[in-house]
C-alpha cells in the first residue's frame, strides 16, 4: 500500500475516491453516494444539518393519514360542533384529493384506503350537518 491514498477515516483501507464536499479520501466503506454525487460521512450529517441535500428526504407529510384523522376526529360528538365540521369536512377532502398523487409514506408507500375512508368521512359529516340544518330549517318555518 505504499504511494496509494488511504481512507481518511480508516487508515488501514486504500482510498477509493474523494469526497465530492471536502476531498477527503474515502474507502468504498465510507463512501455515500447521494443522488450523482460521492459523500464522506461527515459531509453527509453536516449536509443534512446545514445545505439540506435535495436527494435525501428525512421525512414526508402523508397526507392521506392526515385526510383519515380528520375525518375520524369527526366521528367523537364533543368535536362535532358547527366551526370544526366547516373546515375539518373540506379540509379533510382537501387533503385526500390534493394527496392522492402525491409521494406516500417513505416505508409504507403510498395509502389511497386511507384517501378514500377520510374522503368518505368528510363527506359524512358534511352531509350530516346539511341535513341537521336542513331539518332545523324545516322545524322553523312549521
Amino acid at each position: 500500500m505504499d504511494g496509494d491514498a488511504v481512507c481518511f477515516f480508516h487508515a488501514s483501507n486504500r482510498a477509493a475516491l474523494a469526497c465530492d464536499a471536502c476531498g477527503r479520501f474515502v474507502c468504498t466503506v465510507c463512501d455515500l453516494q447521494v443522488g450523482a454525487r460521492h459523500l464522506c460521512p461527515a459531509c453527509l450529517s453536516s449536509g443534512l444539518d446545514k445545505q439540506k441535500l435535495p436527494e435525501i428526504v428525512p421525512r414526508r407529510f402523508l397526507w392521506s393519514q392526515s385526510a383519515l384523522l380528520i375525518g375520524l376526529l369527526g366521528l367523537f360528538p364533543g368535536l362535532l360542533m358547527w366551526p370544526f365540521v366547516i373546515v375539518s369536512g373540506p379540509l379533510g377532502i382537501f387533503f385526500a384529493l390534493f394527496g392522492w398523487k402525491r409521494p406516500g409514506s417513505l416505508v409504507k408507500g403510498q395509502r389511497h384506503w386511507m384517501a378514500a375512508l377520510g374522503m368518505i368521512l368528510c363527506l359524512a359529516q358534511i352531509v350530516t350537518w346539511v341535513a341537521i340544518i336542513y331539518l332545523i330549517s324545516a322545524a322553523q318555518k312549521r
